[in-house]
């Protein structure tokens, strides 16, 4: 049976779905370039290596650069989001 609340919630559904390509293209343009920060673990060494595909993936699947950069710990990651920032 629908009831009023199924057919808002399919009212509601259809409007996002009609408003998401409009706001992808409004963060491309607000963001042209992400960066993934990696804090390693244990071995630093095999970090690009690890995670270069999936920056990548990224990239292709958003449509837009996407940097892989490597910190040594957590303020690190903090401070260069700062830094970056208009």
């Amino acid at each position: 049976m629908l009831t009023r609340r199924h057919t808002l919630r399919l009212a509601v559904a259809g409007l996002a779905l009609a408003a998401a390509p409009a706001f992808a293209q409004d963060w491309k343009a607000k963001y042209p370039e992400l960066v993934f920060a990696i804090i390693p673990s244990e071995n630093a060494s095999g970090v690009v290596e690890r995670y270069t595909p999936f920056v990548n993936y990224l990239a292709k699947e958003l449509g837009t650069k996407v940097t892989l950069r490597i910190a040594n710990d957590y303020a690190a990651i903090i401070e260069g989001r700062a830094r970056s920032m208009p």
